[in-house]
């Protein structure tokens, strides 16, 4: 009996498709899988213009987590599924009923979640002050600890998840997936943005460079954001490089250096306001 085949996906949802590492598989699903029906799901409250819409040819859909009955109707007769969480967002309730009403439909094949945690961590060590299931699912470079992380690109990412949704080995894995090579604070980060766009990138890890930073941009959640990041500055060692991305892609990842030279000009003329942590 051959335990390792099943259908590939005949359609496929993302939920998160407006975010830094959802639009660029959105982008790419479109781009190398064509034949294959993409769907984006975005939160019902937010407005349509800041999903993925103009990044493929597939249909928008709105959905609340907390609402049984958009999600169910966005996930009918999906086969394949993307969850990329909100940062910030409380997952109790979100994934309950996410697995709830996917049970339900009965049409999914498989069903692909990417986290921002540390590898097989455990989330009852989640301290009480960031809530369960509260722990963003990426961390941003105007971090406000010189912590060290371990960094992979968005599109290597999303070549990554294209390429385990195709094979059925990867059901039932927890992968660890970096670059393999940068473990990096963002200090080190910061400098290396220096010498790239050839400007001085001021790194500020106090809590005062901080709060006056974010807090205007992001209010009380700024607080969370700070605990957070000193949560994970504490559990920095629990970072594990390693060569995942590289046979599974069949080559080498961009690195962190690499991707700054790639998108340098993007980054000297940014005219896009900085996120405020919605």
């Amino acid at each position: 009996m051959e335990h390792t085949k099943k259908p590939t996906p005949k359609s496929i949802l993302i939920f998160g498709a407006a975010g830094h590492i959802g639009r660029p598989l959105a982008e790419y699903l479109t781009r190398e899988a064509p034949d294959i029906p993409t769907f984006a799901c975005r939160q019902k409250h937010r407005k349509a213009e800041n999903t993925a819409e103009q990044a493929f040819r597939g249909r928008v859909l709105a959905a609340d987590y907390e609402d049984l009955s958009t999600l169910a109707a966005a996930v009918k007769g999906v086969e394949g599924v993307f969850i990329i969480s909100s940062s910030g967002m409380s997952e109790s309730v979100a994934m309950t009923n996410l697995t709830t009403v996917l049970k339900q439909d009965g049409s999914a094949v498989q069903v692909i979640r990417l986290l921002g945690i540390f590898p097989e961590f455990n989330p009852h060590r989640v301290p009480a002050n960031l809530g369960r299931g509260a722990c963003p699912l990426s961390t941003r470079l105007q971090s406000g600890s010189s912590i060290k992380a371990d960094f992979q690109s968005h599109t290597s990412t999303a070549e990554l998840l294209l390429s385990i949704i195709y094979n059925a080995k990867h059901i039932g894995a927890f992968h660890t997936m970096n670059n393999g090579r940068n473990w990096l604070t963002y200090e080190e980060v910061a400098g290396i943005l220096s010498d790239e766009l050839g400007e001085k990138i001021v790194f500020d890890a106090s809590y005062e460079g901080f709060t006056e930073f974010w807090g205007p941009r992001m209010g009380k959640k700024a607080e969370g954001l700070w605990d957070f990041f000193k949560f994970e500055q504490a559990k920095e060692e629990q970072w594990a490089l390693n060569n995942y991305v590289e046979p599974t892609l069949g080559r080498k990842p961009t690195t962190v250096r690499g991707w700054i030279v790639e998108h340098k000009d993007a980054l000297l003329h940014a005219t896009h306001p900085v996120s405020r942590g919605e």
